[in-house]
């Protein structure tokens, strides 16, 4: 039997890629191989066996296109090198892909710290151009969210997607680094003709923003605030209708350049300054954007209008007003 599923795993440098690794071996039901792309050059004589090791400096985008190249699966599984996974989290992955028209599959994340909290639960596009991610970080899992059921985009920290459908739409965005890159790419499965859905059976624990991994130690000013506005502009521009960018785009750009001149005022100075050169990346890379979204329109097999159910949601009254509430207090995402 040949292998059904190439779980990538993308790796910078530290000590939680050997549980990832472990609870991968572990895992039922499939046949697998594992791939880890690493920036840590040693990691081959730290004890990690068992699967195909490549090095590369790259960021997370990248190290992920690179596992695709060599990938043998029918199917791409990524993880993120501060997951575990539970035993059944691939099975559960592969067995999502119900009918031919489903592209990718997101699984449900919880809190490593706090077990039944979740850590991502899916996300739908709203009128802003942000994300609105439906379950918060640290919210109870009382079966919510149990329904599998199509979704805008998730996590790429436990994700899959179809080999074939991968190399169709492109991969990863390289040119993201880090931010918003699986968010990218399952814009453009839809965009394709193919469906992204929410797996609540498949189970992974992320150690982001708990005691293990505390999100101001492993994510600086630059990945959160320059990237997040760098790559959020991208995606939008990139993948909205024409009738559509022009409603969305200046409002979404309007918010970050008041979240970037807010940062500065209340003493977050560079986050305030990387926010303001995320948005003048967008201006002086405007021709090069522009190749990336004549590409991804001319090759679109849905219009907005027939996805704009699966894909927008309304957030909850106050949402966002919350989250820049906390955004200009922690100066964090999420």
């Amino acid at each position: 039997m040949g292998t059904e599923i190439s779980a990538i795993i993308c790796h910078h440098k530290g000590n939680f890629i050997y549980k990832a690794v472990e609870s991968i071996k572990s895992s039922y039901g499939v046949t697998f191989e594992i791939i880890v792309i690493t920036s840590d050059s040693e990691l081959a004589l730290k004890g990690i066996k068992g699967c195909l090791l490549i090095h590369s400096e790259a960021g997370p985008a990248e190290k992920r296109n690179i596992g695709s190249r060599v990938a043998k699966g029918e199917y791409l599984a990524f993880f993120d090198d501060d997951v575990e996974v539970d035993e059944y989290c691939l099975e559960n992955l592969r067995v999502a892909f119900l009918t031919d028209d489903v592209g990718m599959v997101y699984g449900k994340l919880y809190n490593m710290e706090r077990r039944r909290r979740f850590d991502e639960a899916g996300g739908f596009l709203t009128n802003t151009g942000f994300i609105w991610s439906r379950a918060g970080q640290n919210d109870l899992d009382k079966g919510q969210y149990d329904k599998y059921e199509p979704i805008f985009s998730g996590k790429s920290a436990s994700c899959m997607i179809r080999a074939e459908v991968f190399n169709k739409v492109g991969g990863f965005d390289e040119d993201f680094f880090i931010l918003g890159e699986e968010s990218d790419l399952s814009w453009r499965v839809w965009l394709y003709g193919y469906k992204v859905v929410w797996q609540p059976k498949s189970i992974a624990y992320h150690a982001f923003n708990t005691k293990f991994k505390p999100a101001k130690e492993y994510y600086t000013s630059s990945r959160v605030h320059y990237n997040g506005c760098r790559n959020y502009i991208t995606m939008l521009y990139k993948n909205l209708e024409a009738r559509n960018l022009w409603k969305i785009l200046p409002i979404h750009i309007l918010i970050w350049f008041g979240a970037g001149i807010a940062m500065v005022i209340t003493g977050k100075v560079k986050a305030g300054a990387n926010i303001l050169r995320g948005i003048w990346y967008c201006l002086v890379n405007f021709q090069y954007l522009t190749k990336k979204r004549r590409k991804v329109q001319a090759s679109r097999a849905k219009t907005d209008i027939e996805l704009w159910p699966y894909l927008f949601r309304r957030s909850p009254k106050g949402y966002y007003t919350q989250r820049f509430r906390k955004y200009l207090r922690l100066g964090l995402h999420g």
